[in-house]
Parts: C-alpha cells; sequence; structure tokens
C-alpha cells in the first residue's frame, strides 16, 4: 500500500512539474502571415518615421527559398546568432567604420509562410537585385531614408512593373488595383504603414509587429553598405 501511495505521489509531482514547465514556456507566435488583399494602414500603425529604423530595405519575395534569397543577394561572408532587427542594427552600429562612413552589408532572411521577408538596415538594394529576386515569381520592395525618401517597387519575373514615390500620389500610368483606397499624400499618411500596407497587398504576406521582432537568422554579406 505504501509503495502504490509512493508511486501515486511521483506521478503527481511529475505532473505538476510537467504543467509548470509548460506555462513558463514562451507561446508559439500565430501562424498569421494570411495577407489580404484590402488590408488598411491601419494594421500597421506600429510604424512610422524611426520604427523600426530610420534606415531600411524590407523585401517580401515570392517564388524563392530563403537560401536562393542569400545566393541573390550577395556572397554570405558570416552567419550571426539569430537577432532581432533593433539588434541586427545595433551590430551594424558597432561595427561601422566611422572613417570612411563605411558599414557591413547586414541582411535578415526569414521564412514567412510561402514567402522570405529581407529586413536591411542600411544596405540598400539596388534595382538589379530587386529585379533578380523578382525572378522565382514576385519582389514587392521598400526603402526608406534618414532624409525621409520612402520609395516603393514591385517586380516580376525579373521585370519591375511599378515604382513610385510613396510619400505621394503614385502617377496613373501603369497603377496597380492594389494602389486603390490607399492615403497616398494624404496630410496626415503614415507613409511607411501605407507602403507596408500595400506590401500586404500585392504579396498577400502579413507582417505582424510580434512576429518582425522575433529573432530571425542575420548574415555578413561581401562588401560594405553605405
Amino acid at each position: 500500500m505504501r509503495l502504490r501511495a509512493s508511486g501515486l505521489i511521483t506521478l503527481v509531482l511529475v505532473l505538476s512539474a510537467l504543467a509548470a514547465s509548460s506555462a513558463s514556456a514562451a507561446p508559439a507566435p500565430p501562424d498569421d502571415w494570411h495577407g489580404s488583399k484590402t488590408v488598411m494602414p491601419s494594421a500597421y500603425a506600429w510604424l512610422n518615421d524611426y520604427t523600426p529604423e530610420v534606415d531600411y530595405d524590407l523585401l517580401v519575395i515570392r517564388g524563392l527559398t530563403a537560401g536562393q534569397v542569400r545566393h541573390r543577394l550577395g556572397t554570405v561572408k558570416r552567419r550571426l546568432t539569430d537577432l532581432t532587427p533593433s539588434e541586427a542594427e545595433s551590430w551594424v552600429d558597432d561595427h561601422t567604420d566611422d572613417r570612411f562612413y563605411t558599414a557591413p552589408a547586414v541582411a535578415q532572411v526569414a521564412r514567412r509562410g510561402p514567402a522570405v521577408i529581407v529586413y536591411v538596415p542600411y544596405w540598400g538594394q539596388s534595382d538589379k537585385t530587386i529585379k533578380k529576386l523578382s525572378r522565382g515569381g514576385l519582389a514587392v520592395h521598400f526603402t526608406t531614408t534618414v532624409e525621409l525618401d520612402t520609395y516603393l517597387t514591385v517586380a516580376r519575373r525579373g521585370t519591375i512593373v511599378r515604382w513610385f514615390d510613396a510619400g505621394f500620389r503614385p502617377p496613373r500610368n501603369g497603377a496597380l488595383p492594389e494602389e486603390e483606397g490607399l492615403d497616398w499624400g494624404a496630410r496626415h499618411q503614415n507613409i511607411w504603414a501605407t507602403a507596408w500596407a500595400f506590401m500586404e497587398r500585392v504579396s498577400r504576406i502579413h507582417i505582424s509587429e510580434e512576429w518582425f521582432d522575433l529573432d530571425h537568422p542575420t548574415y555578413v554579406f561581401r562588401g560594405t553598405g553605405p
């Protein structure tokens, strides 16, 4: 009887430990990548001219693997530990040569549903690179700088099909249906929220603040940023 009671006590203790461990574990991020063709800037109200950063590029790519994206970005010199976007920015700041105003070329490349998201602090991406990244299907690119230059580019199958300044009403010639209904050029427009909403409409990939702030694979590429 004592052995049976002892066994029951042990079982209760083990189950209690497992329950405590499960409760303390961080919950998995929600599978919320599904985007909408009618999403509005309010879905990205957490963005502004200094969040996530004052000078960055963001790309949403469909049709390529993460490895293929890295290859098209350049030659990987080093893989860092997984970092948050803020930590990646700080790493670049800490390794910038202020004498020559050169910074290491760093990019975060992360899978998001059927797409690959690339976040690049300080290192602007050329039209040539955007075209290469679109050869698998689609690449949507947003760039913003400390001077508040904000531009959007859409490329499909190796060809740029749309480019415009996100802070103004886009030209009507060549307009994409996903541009309709967004507050381009409005007096109180949140340019960054509008731009990311447009990217979601085109790519059908939602980038939540919760997911964006997670640790992501971070790489140093050969060459330098600005």
